[in-house]
């Protein structure tokens, strides 16, 4: 929205007010009829003055503001009641700018004019107010920021954040004119008041938790439905009020004749391919007119669609670049990842924005070859199997891992975020998403995987059967790769070890190996039978699975499969920071390391209890419920119902009950006590007696 900058206009103006020629006398009897802000000190000087107005209080403002517009006959007014005006930054409160004596309020007096008229000039004064006692750059450069917005800029915390230009100890003019001209370099086209916004934003935690999450989307400006022209920053007067560049937002347009808000298709007439909703604060708006011309690059920090699609709704952004882009080379309107951005979208006008959000979003770019598919270096292999007991988080794991490698970051940098992976998944019928995902199992065959004939019932005959190809999710998701060599895709497949390797991959299996794919020097395609198609795994189609090795163990895994992966072993995190050490005094990390060391010593290590089952359990209810439930089961399974082995894992606690069988017949009698063991009943209050737990890991004490 405009009004976020309206308060440059406001300060504008009453810089230009008070540097006239008569400024001294103008400002001591104006600023004389603002009730807070009266000055008894006759050697007051501009700085201080505009100083203290930004560093009034809330419940000050709002007055104190308009008697300064009345005060001072401004034009303008500041709109301190619009929830999207972004004012000044924080200052600390006090009288004056600086205490000084006599002779130095001439010294403000010629800076505060060389800042209104000639700000390339201001280079004696601005090193001379360095030098007086209780002036820091910081404070100067807030105010000169204050007084001519489009000429100066914050050196503070704030701005240093970005990382473009480090404060020396020794700052003067020439190192902050140097600063200024990296913040040019970084935001092309942008103002300084731009800048500072959005590194206010950035300061935001809303806007910090991308991490290298961190996404492109693209909108075009031109051919939109009840408008004319261009949509950018065009002349036409009843254009005007919906421009995306002045307005600091971006929006879909109308629906078609006849048609409601939420009926309205978005996919023609140039309106985005994206949902609308997806864009989140942080992420980032490509803007474009045509197939081929960049028009600016905007960061989002509030997005209207996600609560409702109206005719007012807008995605509201921050501009980071405003120079024309005229080689984008750009076709659709896909979402793509920003951190696949490489020279072929790129010119000197846009690089050093591109450089500037790589670095903020902590994101590491893949090697970029021209016109070939990006090439994953040693971070990711290219077929990889987690693999461990159950509840050890490997599904869950597979998200970070995937995401780490659309993002060509390492695994362990990943933050977790199943709801962008949601965002990523691969679907085959809008050719949208990155990461497809699938689970083995007995069944599962070939024609499920790579391609197959399926019945269907035929049109127009009711009853009559045809036969139809269909392609399966690998065939789909390796041919979107193969369309889209500057991207990279994840396939997951979860339970790898259930299904029939041999018969689900085929002749393929060869094909995924990292020599043979398309692009390496050994590729490898073969024919596919039932489409007679010739078909080559691409070298950006990754694979990762999933094993839980109680299931099956890992010495009985397909060979060729053995071959072909790397194997990422995932074993219980007993002290993970998530299980509680004390649930009504129960240590439940000590208690699962107890616990799984009977169970290496009594069967194996690839059998024993996930972390996971025990992750926020805080109270005796819960901690019965996971024993009762998830434990208890899994220790049957893995003993097959071996009471003795059972007992000896939970240290002879009463979970399991024995008593003396009774007396068989004498033709049956055997010469030996007979014990029968049973589970206690749900009902029993046992279950939630912390002793009982306790017992698993200190014994009776």
């Amino acid at each position: 929205m405009r009004e976020i900058y309206l308060w440059t206009e406001w300060f504008t103006e009453l810089a230009e007010r008070i540097a006239a020629d008569d400024g001294k006398e103008f400002l001591m009897e104006r600023a004389g009829r603002v009730e807070n802000l009266r000055y008894g000190d006759l050697n007051v000087d501009p700085f201080s003055f505009v100083y203290n107005l930004a560093s009034l209080g809330p419940q000050n403002k709002v007055q104190t503001y308009q008697e300064v517009v009345d005060a001072f006959e401004m034009r303008h007014t500041l709109p301190v009641d619009c929830d999207d005006a972004f004012l000044f930054p924080p200052f600390l409160a006090q009288d004056n700018f600086v205490l000084q004596p006599e002779g130095d309020s001439q010294l403000f007096w010629h800076l505060f004019r060389a800042a209104v008229h000639e700000p390339k000039n201001a280079g004696q004064h601005f090193d001379g107010a360095l030098e007086i006692g209780g002036i820091a750059i910081e404070k100067l450069t807030q105010t000169l920021f204050l007084i001519n917005p489009s000429a100066f800029l914050p050196y503070d915390d704030t701005t240093r954040s970005l990382g473009i230009h480090a404060l020396q100890d020794a700052a003067n003019w020439a190192h902050y004119q140097e600063g200024l001209q990296k913040f040019r370099d970084a935001f092309p086209g942008c103002a300084f008041y731009e800048i500072n916004f959005f590194a206010n934003l950035w300061s935001n935690e809303d806007m910090r938790k991308r991490d290298s999450h961190f996404f492109y989307y693209q909108a075009r400006t031109d051919n939109w439905v009840g408008h004319r022209g261009d949509l950018w920053n065009g002349d036409d007067p009843q254009l005007g009020p919906f421009y995306f560049e002045p307005n600091n937002w971006v929006f879909v347009g109308e629906p078609k004749r006849g048609q409601s808000w939420n009926e309205y298709d978005e996919t023609e007439h140039g309106r985005p391919s994206f949902p609308v909703d997806a864009p989140r604060p942080g992420e980032a708006i490509l803007v474009r007119t045509g197939d081929n011309t960049g028009l600016g690059i905007g960061i989002v920090y509030k997005n209207d669609y996600r609560d409702r699609v109206a005719e007012d709704s807008r995605i509201h952004v921050v501009w980071v670049n405003k120079v024309v882009h005229e080689n984008l080379r750009l076709r659709g309107l896909s979402r793509f990842c920003g951190a696949y951005l490489d020279q072929r979208y790129a010119a000197p006008e846009w690089t050093g924005t591109y450089a500037l959000l790589d670095r903020l979003y902590g994101r590491e770019k893949p090697e970029a070859i021209q016109g070939t598919p990006y090439k994953p270096g040693e971070k990711h292999p290219f077929n990889q199997i987690l693999y461990g007991p159950p509840g050890t988080g490997k599904t869950y794991r597979t998200v970070d891992y995937a995401l780490a490698i659309i993002d060509g970051v390492s695994a362990k940098d990943v933050k977790h975020d199943i709801e962008r992976f949601h965002d990523l998944r691969f679907d085959a019928n809008s050719g949208t998403g990155h990461v497809a995902m699938v689970t083995f199992h007995q069944n599962f065959a070939y024609e499920d995987f790579i391609e197959g004939i399926r019945p269907v019932l035929s049109d127009g005959v009711e009853g009559q059967i045809g036969y139809r190809l269909h392609n399966g999710i690998f065939k789909q998701i390796a041919e979107a790769a193969r369309r889209e060599g500057d991207k990279r895709f994840v396939l997951i497949i979860d339970e790898i070890n259930r299904g029939n390797i041999a018969k689900i991959f085929g002749e393929l299996i060869t094909l995924v190996e990292e020599s043979r794919r398309l692009g390496r020097d050994d590729e490898t395609e073969v024919t596919l039978p039932y489409s007679n198609e010739a078909f080559g795994v691409p070298d950006n189609l990754y694979l990762i699975g999933t094993m839980n090795t109680a299931d099956r163990s890992i010495q009985l895994l397909d060979t060729a499969l053995r071959r072909r992966f790397a194997f990422v072993e995932m074993m219980p995190e007993p002290e993970h920071e998530r299980i509680s050490k004390d649930v009504d005094g129960v240590n439940c990390q000590e208690m699962l390391k107890v616990m799984n060391e009977r169970i290496t010593a009594l069967l194996d290590r690839e059998h024993q209890i996930g972390h996971t089952y025990l992750m926020d359990v805080n109270t005796m209810e819960e901690l019965s419920g996971v024993f009762q439930n998830k434990i208890f089961p899994l220790l049957q399974e893995y003993f097959f119902d071996d009471w003795a082995k059972i007992r000896a894992v939970l240290g002879g606690n009463e979970f399991v009950s024995e008593r003396d069988a009774p007396r068989l017949p004498a033709d049956l009698e055997q010469g030996e006590d007979r014990k029968i063991y049973e589970r206690l009943p749900s009902n029993d209050e046992r279950w939630e007696n912390s002793q009982q737990y306790r017992q698993i890991y200190a014994g009776d004490d």
